[in-house]
């Protein structure tokens, strides 16, 4: 009896802790994807293109000089991937956010985490990617291992509801 009960109620913790857990994520995602159209600090800051371009081309000239990167990966790919990471960061922080097909949102997360974490560890100095990028990488797993408790999300409000439903009608 008390299985029935409990497979019937939501897990608002687990509910909760997706959310925080998966909001964190794509703020972090989101902010970090802001941040390359960013040039100062403070009320000086200014957002831009050319900010954009200015700091990818600073990402890329770093990767090419100081990594081990241009022994295996062409200079065209570098910069392909140094003028694009920022866009991929605010669209994937997005898609995290609204929480729309949650587990290749948090999948597409832990890859660009691992992306970045890559880049870092192919630098001399990594000691960012423990500190940083690993924290990212453990609370997008949580959030994707709290997943099917989602209910606060885009996938939650529509998806789950006729998916819980159909499978209860199934037992």
């Amino acid at each position: 009896m008390s299985d029935q009960n409990s497979s019937c109620c939501r897990r608002l913790d687990l509910a909760f802790a997706n959310l925080i857990t998966r909001l964190w994520v794509a703020l972090r995602l989101f902010m970090a994807g802001v941040d390359k159209f960013r040039s100062g600090d403070g009320a000086a800051a200014t957002f831009n293109a050319g900010n954009y371009q200015t700091k990818t081309d600073q990402i890329a000239k770093l990767m090419t000089d100081n990594s081990m990167l241009p022994s295996f990966l062409p200079p065209s790919a570098i910069d392909a991937y140094a003028h694009s990471i920022g866009y991929v960061l605010l669209a994937v922080g997005l898609w995290v956010g609204i929480g729309l097909l949650s587990e290749f949102a948090l999948l597409a997360a832990g890859l660009a985490f691992l992306s970045l974490g890559f880049g870092l560890a192919a630098l001399p100095d990594d000691l960012e990617l423990t500190a940083n990028i690993g924290v990212g990488i453990l609370l997008t797993a949580f959030a994707l291992y709290t997943n099917k408790s989602g209910y606060l999300s885009l996938d939650g409000l529509f998806g789950r509801g006729r998916a819980k439903k159909s499978a209860s009608t199934e037992g």
